[in-house]
């Protein structure tokens, strides 16, 4: 009868790939917050965009409005100013984004190192089983060998 496989760290391995699946959600997480806070950046960027032009507009058709003018230019600083600081979140995301990438790196790192483990004393299993066949086989022939023998044997002295 063909033992059971049993790896005794099957707990630690399992914990390990729930510790990795950790990892990569926080990553995804982290990604999902990067690609957010560009498209803020370009949203801005556009709104910083069309008020240069409004203001670039009004210049052109000659007639300057003092007072929209200065609306503009203060708005378009504004816009520049969380423009700066959106930027400088996405240094400090992406700064994140490496540090969380390598602890999942570490973390999948980690799982392999059990699940390499794993396959080799699967491995070994698999090997006594087959050496435990084949001495099975090999006993089961030596005794219907003697038996044979001893039953020619007695057929002979009979």
């Amino acid at each position: 009868m063909a033992k059971r496989f049993v790896f005794r760290l099957e707990t630690l391995l399992k914990i390990r790939q729930q510790r990795e699946e950790w990892q990569q959600r926080i990553v995804a997480g982290r990604l999902r917050q990067i690609q957010e806070t560009r498209r803020r950046i370009a949203d801005l960027e556009q709104r910083m965009h069309a008020g240069q032009e409004a203001v670039r507009d009004s210049q052109r058709r000659g007639r300057i409005d003092l007072q929209q003018a200065m609306h503009y230019r203060h708005w378009i600083g504004h816009l520049h100013k969380n423009v700066l600081e959106t930027q400088s979140h996405l240094g400090y995301l992406e700064a994140e984004l490496v540090r969380e990438r390598a602890a999942l790196s570490e973390a999948a790192k980690q799982r392999k190192i059990l699940d390499k483990l794993k396959e080799r004393q699967w491995q070994r299993h698999l090997r006594g089983e087959d050496r435990r066949e084949v001495n099975e086989a090999d006993e089961l022939a030596t005794v219907r060998f003697v038996f044979d023998r001893d039953t020619k044997q007695e057929l002979v002295h009979t």
